[in-house]
């Protein structure tokens, strides 16, 4: 078969469903091996079949020199009452006598009558040729006659044994040997039709022949159901797959089975499209809540537009009004955009915190500044119990700390206090603002996260926001493999606290400097 071929075959194979190449592999592996065992035991069948012949022949023969050692007289009856099995017959020629005796009745098998014609006078005595038959001196008497040497084996010193065919597929066994006995010699031969097992052999392999084809049946068929029955939990998450959509994601596979690879396969499966339902869940959420925070500005630049238009022209406090919140209501609009656009970036990983050695104390300081050019009536206090460096990016840590100061001054009434405190323990850095406001309820606090989310809008009409810096500051903490900590009670005021790992020196760098140096 050529490469072409083979590569042919084997990419048609290839390319086959999964469940057909596991039904193929089965079924042949086991026919394969079904065959081959079948052969071993036609083949082991013939060789015991021969073994046990030869066992016969060789007691026959044992039995035979047995009787000439206590001195028994050898004759055509005595020779049958020394066989142990009717269906072996003997041949012994008594070199002395030139006398040959059998135990059979009838005409002699052509290939009996070769031994004696290897005798010639020597000295005028009778002498055998050689201790052994003589094989292309057999053949060549053999081919005389209708019979055939198919193997011929030396079993030891005057030993020998021959398998011989001849007319009507007739098979025998023949064991031939030399004796001698106070001076005289005697040619044993012993043989037993093979014939005889031929219709068990042809029966017993007709029989191996069904047994092997109904066998190689059964094996394909049980690759077929082994297969599907494997293949099942993939044919389920197949189907599955199919029947999700943006507008279905709560198909999920069953998970009866055994655990296995498949279980385990069909487990990650389900989580994947766990994740994706959330995914859709909140990517739909925060489509409605921008179209809704879009949705007000634009309703109020569209209204003040429409009253400038009306009596704007003429009217300059009606002008300056409609101007004055075009202009909020477009820095709003800005704000939001700004905000969305900036988590979009982090969805997609587009947003990345560029982190270096930097010191948290005075980015802190920084805001301070900032929040106390705005605040209005309050009291800003900080404190600081040492220098704290991190490793991270100062213009994404200075945005969080605003953000968490513009909170405080929206929720802060005239009069209060804001305090922003840095200290660190032996592994982590600390920054927290706090403010004695309205607080946040406890069932609450897991939600000021997510995005859009405003506690009790209706109280908070005044307060303007996005709902969207929680949610940034969120990811500017993880992103620093940082956490943020909410302590608060209504009524009481909030405290956000953000942590982050300390600084920790490179191997490379240790011992070059003996203290840090303060980066501003």
């Amino acid at each position: 078969m050529s490469k072409t071929n083979k590569k042919s075959l084997f990419g048609r194979f290839q390319n086959l469903a999964i469940a057909k190449r596991i039904t193929l592999i089965y079924g042949g592996i086991f026919s394969f091996s079904l065959l081959l065992l079948s052969g071993f035991f036609f083949v082991n069948t013939t060789i015991l079949e021969q073994n046990s012949v030869r066992k016969q022949l060789e007691t026959t023969i044992v039995n035979i020199e047995q009787f000439l050692d206590n001195g028994g007289t050898l004759t055509n009856e005595s020779l049958k009452d020394l066989l142990d099995n009717k269906y072996v017959e003997v041949s012994v020629f008594s070199y002395s006598e030139n006398e040959g005796f059998n135990s059979h009745v009838g005409e002699i098998p052509a290939f009996i009558k070769q031994p004696p014609q290897l005798i010639n006078e020597n000295n005028g005595e009778n002498s055998v040729l050689s201790g052994l038959l003589n094989k292309d001196e057999v053949i060549e008497e053999l081919s005389k006659t209708e019979y055939h040497i198919r193997s011929l084996k030396e079993l030891g010193v005057n030993r020998q044994e021959f398998i011989l065919e001849g007319p009507g597929e007739q098979k025998f066994m023949l064991l031939s040997t030399q004796y001698k006995k106070d001076g005289d010699k005697y040619q044993i031969q012993a043989f037993k039709q093979l014939n005889g097992n031929q219709d068990f052999l042809q029966s017993f392999l007709w029989k191996m022949v069904i047994a092997d084809f109904i066998g190689i049946f059964c094996a394909f068929l049980a690759g077929r159901y082994i297969s599907r029955r494997v293949l099942k939990p993939v044919e389920q998450i197949r189907t599955t797959a199919e029947r999700i959509s943006i507008e279905d994601l709560t198909q999920r596979i069953d998970l009866d089975g055994p655990d296995d690879e498949m279980k385990e396969l069909t487990i990650t499966f389900n989580s994947m499209i766990d994740r994706l339902e959330k995914a859709f869940h909140r990517q739909n959420q925060f489509v409605s809540d921008a179209s809704h925070e879009l949705r007000t500005p634009i309703s109020v630049i569209q209204g003040y537009a429409s009253l400038i238009n009306r009596w704007g022209k003429s009217n300059p406090d009606v002008l300056q009004e409609s101007i004055d919140s075009i202009l909020g209501e477009t820095e709003h609009m800005k704000e939001l955009i700004s905000n969305l656009l900036f988590l979009a970036k982090s969805d997609q990983n587009r947003m990345h915190a560029k982190r270096a050695r930097m010191c948290l104390n005075d980015v802190a300081q920084e805001i301070v500044k900032e929040l106390d050019l705005l605040q209005k009536d309050r009291q800003i206090t900080y404190e600081e119990a040492e220098q704290v460096e991190i490793n991270g990016d100062s213009d994404l840590i200075k945005q969080l700390l605003w953000i968490h100061g513009e909170n405080a001054l929206k929720y802060t009434t005239d009069g209060g206090k804001i305090h922003i405190k840095v200290w660190k323990d032996k592994k982590y850095a600390y920054v927290s603002v706090a403010d004695d406001g309205m607080g946040i309820a406890k069932e609450e606090q897991s939600k000021i996260f997510d995005r859009f989310y405003r506690e009790d809008k209706s109280r908070n009409k005044e307060i303007s926001g996005t709902g969207l810096g929680l949610s940034i500051a969120k990811w500017i903490v993880s992103s620093h493999d940082g956490a943020i900590l909410v302590e608060s009670k209504r009524g009481e005021g909030a405290t956000f606290i953000d942590r982050f790992p300390l600084w920790v020196e490179p191997e490379a760098k240790k011992g070059e400097t003996g203290k840090n140096t303060k980066i501003k």
